[in-house]
C-alpha cells in the first residue's frame, strides 16, 4: 500500500494536519503539563471530558464500519484499527487525577463536561451518522481529523503524567497505548482508505472530507486541550 497520495490528500496533510500538530505541541495546556505547572484538577477536567466523549466511541466505529463496503476490511488486512474507546482503562487515569468516575460512567447525562466536548461529540456524530454523508466523510472525520492527531496529543500528556504528577504506568496505561506505533496506524489508515476509495474527480465528496478534517482537527488542537486550562 505504498502509493503516491493524491494531491487533495497532500493538501489536507500539509495545510491542516501538520499545522494542527504544531498547535497541539505548543498548546498552553500541553506545555503546562510538560513543565508540571498544571494543577491536578485542571488535568482531571481534560481527562474526564475525554472519557465522557469516548463512552460511545465503539458504537461510532461499529456504525461507520457497517456503513463502509467490505472491500475496505480486505484492503486494510494486517493493519490495526481502533474499535473501542477502552474507557475502562482510561478510567484509571481519570480516577488517579480525582475524576468523578461513577458520574461519568453510570449516569453520563448527569456529568457536565466542558462544552467543547459536546461540540466535538456532535460534530463527529454528524459526520458518521448523517444519511447526507457517504462513509468516506465519516472516515475522514474520525481517522484523519481525530486519530491522525491522537499520538501527538497524548504522548506528551502520558510522559508528563508519569514524570510530573506521580501517575503510575498502570494508571496511565490508556495514554501509553495511544502513544505508540500501533496508534499511528489508525491515522495513517485514513490516508490509505481515502486515496483508494475517493475518486479524485469527485470534488463534492472531497470538499466534505476536507471540511470535517478541518473542523475535527481544529477542535482537537484548540478546543479540547483548552478544557484543561484554569477558568
Amino acid at each position: 500500500m505504498n502509493r503516491p497520495m493524491p494531491d487533495w490528500i497532500k493538501s489536507i496533510h500539509e495545510e491542516i494536519i501538520i499545522p494542527r500538530k504544531n498547535i497541539i505541541i505548543h498548546h498552553p495546556f500541553t506545555v503546562a503539563m510538560k513543565n508540571g505547572s498544571a494543577e491536578k484538577k485542571d488535568a482531571e477536567k481534560y481527562f474526564s471530558g475525554l472519557m465522557w466523549h469516548l463512552l460511545d466511541f465503539g458504537k461510532h466505529v461499529s456504525h461507520l464500519m457497517n456503513k463502509r463496503p467490505k472491500e475496505v476490511d480486505t484492503f486494510l488486512a494486517g493493519r490495526a484499527e481502533d474499535k473501542d474507546g477502552d474507557t475502562d482503562i482510561l478510567g484509571r487515569i481519570v480516577a488517579a487525577f480525582g475524576g468523578p468516575i461513577e458520574t461519568i460512567t453510570q449516569t453520563p447525562w448527569s456529568y457536565r463536561p466542558d462544552p467543547v466536548w459536546n461540540y466535538h461529540d456532535a460534530l463527529l456524530r454528524s459526520a458518521i451518522y448523517s444519511t447526507d454523508h457517504p462513509w468516506q466523510v465519516g472516515t475522514a472525520a474520525l481517522n484523519m481529523g481525530i486519530e491522525a492527531l491522537v499520538p501527538t496529543m497524548i504522548e506528551p500528556l502520558f510522559e508528563a503524567s508519569v514524570q510530573n504528577y506521580g501517575i503510575t504506568r498502570n494508571q496511565a496505561a490508556w495514554l501509553e497505548s495511544r502513544s505508540g506505533e500501533e496508534e499511528k496506524q489508525h491515522g495513517e489508515n485514513a490516508y490509505l482508505i481515502l486515496a483508494e476509495f475517493v475518486d479524485p474527480k469527485d470534488k463534492e465528496l472531497i470538499s466534505k472530507c476536507r471540511y470535517y478534517v478541518d473542523a475535527l482537527s481544529y477542535s482537537m488542537a484548540y478546543n479540547l486541550l483548552s478544557s484543561g486550562l484554569k477558568k
